[in-house]
């Protein structure tokens, strides 16, 4: 899939602040764009098309698979992006994924380029440099959710032989704005370069950190690297002199570490 000028991909979560950022990045980069929300994306070109499309919904397998018959991939970002109650999230996030996988298994479409998130692995120490091998330790619900995601995803590689491609995002943001941030920042540009890398890549599985390349980072750029995903932003230009956090201080930093963070979303 190396030419990536001659694919059509369909993006989910298109109105997203990561979507519709990459969706104006490729436009005039790739054949064309299936673009789906649950409100069906405006202002579209000749070479995009619209659609609105509910994951969680059992019947957006039968709307994926068509789609798919028609597609090279998926760039799948649709979900809810930070804590809420779990029956909520394991809807949008787990069962909407699994809906997309088993959509693009009826449909063809071979390659997934999933957008996780660092928070699948967030109650880890700042101490520890976590790569692709590193132990699942979500910091909440959101967490668990993309958890549980990234997991039929990689059933669906090793078991239909679809090509999937995992990117746990960092801080996705202009400017890093914090001493977290200093570590987990993704630019803008590298996060465009990370999703470039991902469709484009020969892997049939690959999972990495979407992250810039911090000086204070606490994820390993090498499985990124693997893939193609070179980053060149630094959030240390930005930000100057950082206070360095304590080693057994969680990477997902005291708000959503927190046990409160989680709890007001229980039952």
């Amino acid at each position: 899939m190396a030419d990536l000028g001659a694919t059509r991909w369909l993006i989910t979560g298109a109105n997203g602040t990561i979507g519709s950022g990459l969706w104006e990045h490729l436009r005039g980069r790739v054949a064309g764009l299936v673009l789906a929300d649950v409100e069906a994306p405006t202002d579209l070109r000749e070479d995009e098309v619209g659609l609105a499309c509910d994951l969680g919904d059992p019947a957006s397998i039968d709307t994926v698979a068509g789609i798919c018959a028609d597609v090279d991939g998926v760039i799948h970002l649709a979900g809810i992006p930070s804590e809420a109650p779990y029956d909520e999230l394991l809807r949008v996030n787990a069962l909407g994924t699994y809906h997309v996988l088993e959509g693009m298994r009826r449909g063809g479409a071979r390659r997934l380029v999933y957008a996780s998130s660092n928070h699948v692995t967030g109650l880890h120490p700042t101490a520890e440099e976590l790569d692709d091998t590193s132990t699942v330790r979500p910091d909440g619900l959101y967490g668990a959710s993309k958890a549980a995601a990234e997991a039929v995803a990689r059933m669906y590689a090793d078991k239909f032989g679809l090509s999937v491609i995992i990117l746990r995002i960092g801080s996705f943001s202009e400017h890093p704005s914090s001493d977290r941030e200093g570590a987990t920042w993704l630019s803008h540009g590298d996060a465009w370069r990370a999703f470039e890398a991902a469709m484009t890549t020969d892997a049939d599985f690959a999972l990495c950190y979407g992250v810039s390349a911090n000086t204070n980072r606490v994820w390993s750029l090498e499985p990124g690297r693997a893939i193609g995903f070179e980053p060149l932003d630094d959030a240390a230009d930005h930000l100057g002199e950082q206070a360095s956090p304590e080693p057994e201080e969680p990477q997902a930093g005291e708000q959503f570490a927190s046990q409160d963070f989680t709890l007001k979303h229980t039952p």
